[in-house]
């Protein structure tokens, strides 16, 4: 019996002792060695050195995710035996410390280079964005697949211990003359990123689009810088509105004030000012197109239509303001009279107008014809109403008169 109970006890002592001398597990990334004698680590513990080129520090979780350590990259962190995950720019790894073991986990690193003031971000496979840095500056990271993205545009890299992924970004630039932004999209028709005229932003080689006030351009994105020409647009013109570019599809692009210049795409555009309309060709130079002003000036509280050789209305406004349109041929009607107008660039076109009041003691309106019997307008007694010069017919009641309006002058009649 003493001697089964001996044999027993031995068998315990060797599993006992097999346990304490367990191998770390196998790792493709970390190695593990004898503890130098130097080294300042607590008696039954283990150390851990994460190995980087760069100036970065690394942390350890428990098997609970919680932080038991942290130390600059290069450093010794003392633990306690068991296995940690280990985190570098988020990047992570599963390393095992052993009593008295120095465990080394090398990290490798990823290096984005390329000439713009931009940062580049570093992803997981699943799309967890891990670290940034800036166009020059590496990240060390530990071994695997990421997805790095400049200016949202993406590039694989592989990440191995030890050595640094280099990637070489090309640039997308846009230059004009005035204060707006370019806008650079992907094949799928995402936008990736946008940048002010004169400012290149920093890609990953590629196939991009790139608008500018919407007009569009592609651009092929290498090594080098991919400038892309563009011109200028400006309509001229002395009143307080706006004037709208279309493609040549009828696709309203962009709009400005007078005067003020657009940037576009070499092409073809259609102009409109007040729906007056001019097909332009805009190149690398700037092009200037000029406009001309329709006033029709009067004393009472109406409005004015302009209308094209067409017929159909382009424009209103109250007597007295000018409307802006493309030079041409236009007819402005007050109170269903025309008066034919020539529009010429840079030139204002005034048109004085007079008006007629039909004065009496009783109530009720009177209405204007003019000399074929067409009712032009009606208007309550005693109230004016505006006319461009000539003759018309007056009714009110059984009353009827002819009377002469006179350009800026009121004419008043007395029943």
């Amino acid at each position: 019996m003493m001697r089964l109970a001996a044999i027993r006890t031995a068998v315990l002592v060797m599993v006992a002792l097999s346990a304490c001398n367990k191998a770390p597990p196998l790792d493709n990334v970390c190695s593990y060695g004898p503890l130098p004698a130097t080294s300042e680590v607590p008696a039954g513990q283990g150390g851990l050195v994460t190995q980087a080129a760069t100036d970065a520090y690394f942390y350890a979780f428990d098997g609970a995710g919680k932080q038991v350590g942290s130390a600059h990259v290069n450093a010794l962190l003392p633990l306690k035996p068991g296995e940690y995950q280990l985190k570098v720019n988020n990047s992570v790894h599963m390393g095992a410390v052993e009593s008295a073991t120095l465990t080394k986990c090398p990290t490798g690193g990823v290096l984005v280079n390329g000439s713009t003031d931009d940062y580049y971000h570093v992803f997981d496979d699943a799309g967890k964005e891990l670290a940034s840095a800036h166009i020059g500056a590496a990240l060390s990271l530990f071994q695997g697949s990421y997805q790095i993205r400049l200016n949202n545009s993406s590039s694989a890299a592989q990440v191995q211990s030890g050595t640094t992924a280099n990637l070489t970004t090309g640039t997308v630039n846009v230059d004009a003359s005035t204060d707006e932004y370019y806008y650079v999209f992907d094949s799928a028709g995402s936008q990736l990123a946008s940048s002010h005229l004169g400012k290149p932003l920093g890609l990953f080689a590629g196939m991009y689009t790139v608008k500018l006030n919407n007009s569009e351009s592609k651009a092929e994105v290498g090594a080098e810088t991919s400038n892309i020409p563009a011109g200028t647009l400006v309509l001229e013109g002395s009143t307080d509105e706006y004037y709208y570019v279309f493609n040549a599809a009828g696709t309203q692009l962009a709009s400005s004030h007078l005067g003020r210049p657009l940037a576009l795409f070499p092409g073809s555009y259609n102009v409109k000012l007040n729906n007056s309309t001019a097909t332009t060709s805009v190149a690398t130079s700037p092009i200037t197109i000029g406009s001309g002003s329709i006033t029709l000036q009067g004393s009472t509280d109406e409005y004015y239509y302009v209308f094209d050789h067409a017929g159909t209305q382009l424009a209103s406004a109250h007597l007295g303001r000018p409307l802006s349109f493309l030079p041409g041929d236009y007819t402005a009607k007050l109170n269903h009279v025309s008066i034919p107008v020539r529009v010429e660039a840079g030139r204002a076109n005034e048109n004085q107008t007079g008006s007629l009041t039909v004065k009496s003691s009783a109530s009720g309106y009177y209405s204007v014809f003019d000399s074929a019997g067409t009712q032009l307008a009606s208007k309550e007694l005693n109230q004016p109403v505006s006319l461009p010069a000539g003759e018309y017919l007056v009714k009110a009641g059984s009353n009827t008169r002819t009377v002469a309006v006179t350009a800026g002058q009121s004419s008043v009649v007395n029943l």
